[in-house]
């Protein structure tokens, strides 16, 4: 489609008029307008037509950006925002339109949302709504933000691992029926076209559990035989590169074992507990990115979605920040991502709160040290066997002397051996151990270690993170912190 700019009318008298006797007080789309004029121009949205090619553009993208969001605000389907830019006057007054203006086909707002997709327009819609919110001091600068996560369904059908294995084999075939129809005749047998032309979903599955298996194995060693004439044969090398190709092998090395030993062939269908961790498996061949994931009693296929919002006392809330990430990243990892992205975009708050998933060490750190940032939230406890049982002595109770590189116990014993080392993540932690023959003889010995000869041991982060977490716990429980 071709887009040329023009400059955006007023909105005519005629829907003025109406407007102002129907809504003498206003409505929130009339204040929209009136507060911000036109909020979009077409200048962001350049980049996602062609200046020369093609019909021209049949809604202008500021009206097509405006509708998109209100859409949203209201919680309507793309026919039902269309419908009410044809029967709301008050839409029309916000998008500069004639009341006898018959509006837009439903399918541009997908057109339009595809086009945002596709060249990473969404985040300037976001951003020239939050310079204006700015200018008018809606925004309290370093303020007070909140950040959490949830999650984002993927547009797919779930399917279980059978269903998987015969739509990715489903989807291969037509692939290649439409790359190359007379290799796909001369080469499928006649009896796959009835096994593998319907949809998974329309088969009636066995439910005996050996039947299931006889299945998924027959499945998969049609895939192979399929891969084998496509990768050994020379009439094919041209098939080769297709998408959903690769994608029936990526699924065909998750889900089945493969001998090809002479004499010793075999495909097997893998065991659950022999596939690969949920961050990698591929759960449907029309979305590779989707991930299978559960957050506390939620389970879903798809993805998460980190949303970052405003929380000060007398400004509105707003939502300045959504980024998108699979579904089994961690919440741990994303606390510096988020703050690093404010600040490229100016909206860095003073404090920021955010949910367990969200507090460690290092965050509490850095958000500090590089941001100035008061990170505040709940951090995790400590695992030690002290702390979960509620008695004896845990990592709080010892004294830890940084300088002399020494730690000493609620008794007053002091440690012998302080230890630079790396945990299993390969992060940096310190080993501190106290004197064997000491611990044998101490009174207390009950309350610091449940090992019958081994002598009180404590892993500690760095002092930086140590400090920060500590002070993070203890705020923990103060009423102001339970109060915020």
């Amino acid at each position: 489609m071709t887009w040329r700019s023009e400059s955006i009318p007023p909105v005519p008298e005629t829907t003025a008029a109406m407007v102002k006797a129907a809504f003498p007080k206003g409505n929130l789309y009339v204040d929209l307008h009136t507060e911000f004029g036109a909020i979009y121009d077409d200048d962001p949205f350049a980049a996602l037509y062609s200046k020369n090619r093609g019909r021209p553009v049949e809604v202008a993208p500021w009206r097509l950006a405006l509708v998109t969001v209100m859409q949203y605000m209201e919680g309507l389907s793309d026919r039902q925002a269309a419908d009410a830019v044809r029967r709301c006057m008050d839409w029309k007054y916000a998008l500069s339109l004639d009341l006898s203006d018959p509006g837009f086909n439903f399918t541009l707002l997908h057109d339009f949302r595809e086009r945002l997709v596709l060249h990473q327009g969404a985040q300037p819609l976001l951003d020239t709504l939050l310079e204006a919110c700015q200018a008018r001091g809606w925004i309290k600068a370093r303020g007070k933000q909140r950040s959490d996560s949830t999650h984002v369904l993927a547009a797919i059908r779930t399917l279980n691992r059978l269903e998987l294995v015969l739509e990715t084999l489903r989807a291969a075939l037509n692939q290649l029926s439409e790359a190359d129809a007379p290799w796909v005749r001369q080469w499928v047998p006649l009896e796959w076209y009835e096994s593998y032309g319907p949809r998974a979903e329309s088969f009636r599955l066995p439910k005996d559990k050996s039947k299931r298996e006889s299945l998924a194995v027959q499945i998969g060693a049609d895939g192979y035989a399929l891969m084998d004439a496509i990768y050994r044969g020379d009439d094919a090398a041209h098939l080769r590169h297709l998408p959903d190709l690769e994608v029936l092998r990526r699924v065909w090395v998750q889900q089945y074992y493969r001998c090809t030993e002479p004499g010793m062939e075999e495909v097997r269908w893998r065991r659950q507990d022999e596939g690969p961790p949920a961050a990698l498996r591929i759960q449907s061949p029309y979305d590779l990115e989707a991930r299978y994931c559960t957050k506390r009693d939620t389970e879903w296929v798809g993805y998460k979605t980190h949303l970052s919002e405003t929380c000060d006392a007398g400004y509105p809330d707003l939502i300045t920040q959504t980024l998108t990430t699979l579904s089994t990243l961690q919440d741990s990892v994303m606390g510096p991502v988020i703050q690093q992205d404010l600040a490229q975009r100016d909206l860095l708050p003073g404090t920021h709160l955010v949910d367990t998933g969200y507090v460690n060490a290092a965050f509490l750190v850095t958000a500090q040290r590089e941001h100035h940032i008061e990170v505040v939230g709940p951090p995790m406890g400590s695992y030690s066997p002290q702390s979960q049982a509620g008695q004896g002595y845990g990592l709080e109770a010892f004294e830890l002397d940084w300088d002399a590189e020494q730690a000493r116990c609620p008794q007053g014993h002091w440690s012998i051996t302080w230890r630079s080392r790396h945990n299993e993540s390969g992060d940096p932690v310190i080993r501190i151990r106290f004197a064997r023959a000491t611990c044998r003889a101490c009174e207390a010995r009950a309350l610091c270690t449940r090992s019958q000869d081994a002598p009180r041991a404590l892993t500690v982060l760095p002092q930086a993170q140590h400090v920060a977490l500590q002070a993070a716990r203890q705020r923990q429980e103060t009423d102001a912190f339970k109060a915020q």
